[in-house]
């Protein structure tokens, strides 16, 4: 499997919450480390396909996950840690 970010933007009411990411990633196990506000949830939730990007895209396996032919959604698992600190 490969997913393709690229150009990935979300903005609400003007200001970026993601701005611009483009990565690939392949077969593996992936981290996403920020700080509070840097944009993690709001990343995860377009690559899930729950929140539509306000620019780039999303392609897995050659096709874009947000266009009506790809017809699935892309299996993502994420895990929060509430301890705190």
């Amino acid at each position: 499997m490969e997913l393709l970010i690229d150009g990935l933007t979300k903005t609400f009411q003007g200001a970026a919450a993601v701005d611009h990411v483009t990565y690939t990633m392949k077969n593996g196990v992936y981290g996403l480390l920020g700080l509070n506000g840097a944009g993690k949830t709001t990343l995860m939730r377009m690559l899930c396909t729950l929140l539509k990007p306000s620019d780039g895209r999303i392609v897995c396996n050659g096709e874009d996950i947000l266009s009506g032919s790809y017809g699935e959604r892309l299996s993502v698992v994420y895990c929060v840690d509430q301890r705190g600190t």
